[in-house]
């Protein structure tokens, strides 16, 4: 049973993980690509501009559009930057409240000061976030942590 459990166990925890490589090359051309698309279409515009209007009305209007650009994405910083810290914020007091319930029986024995450790805040984070994952992984270290002890007392 124990083979099985060791056999099967990081097979659980690596499902549905995709290829980094492919994911990052992905992006990476994406990015790239629309990075061109963006140059070519501002060469149209400008080209355009230039000669409908004039030469000082084309950088003016392109002047314009970047200025607008760069507000939208300092915003959108800004923004994410809170909604993170806001998400950060409540799952330290969902983690906690649940660790601070009178019904869980191991949280009187934990100090204040390993819950409120940022290592710990990750893994509980992590444990909220897939506890399925978790039970396994804790059942699987349990039983090769036992049966090491067992090996070791005989």
């Amino acid at each position: 049973m124990l083979r099985y459990v060791t056999l099967i166990a990081p097979l659980l925890m690596r499902k549905g993980t995709p290829n980094p490589v492919r994911v990052l090359t992905g992006y990476m051309g994406a990015f790239f690509l629309t990075g061109f698309a963006a140059i070519f279409l501002l060469a149209a515009l400008f080209t355009w501009i230039t000669k409908t209007y004039g030469l000082d009305i084309a950088f003016l209007s392109l002047g314009v559009i970047f200025a607008i650009i760069a507000i939208g994405l300092t915003i959108m910083a800004r923004v994410s930057q809170t909604i993170q810290l806001k998400k950060a914020e409540d799952r330290h007091a969902r983690i906690k409240g649940m660790l601070a319930a009178k019904d869980d029986p191991l949280a009187a024995h934990v100090p204040d000061d390993v819950l409120t450790h940022p290592i710990s805040q990750k893994i509980l984070a992590q444990v909220e976030d897939k506890p399925l994952v978790a039970g396994v992984t804790a059942v699987g270290l349990g039983v090769l942590l036992s049966r090491q002890l067992i090996d070791a007392s005989e």
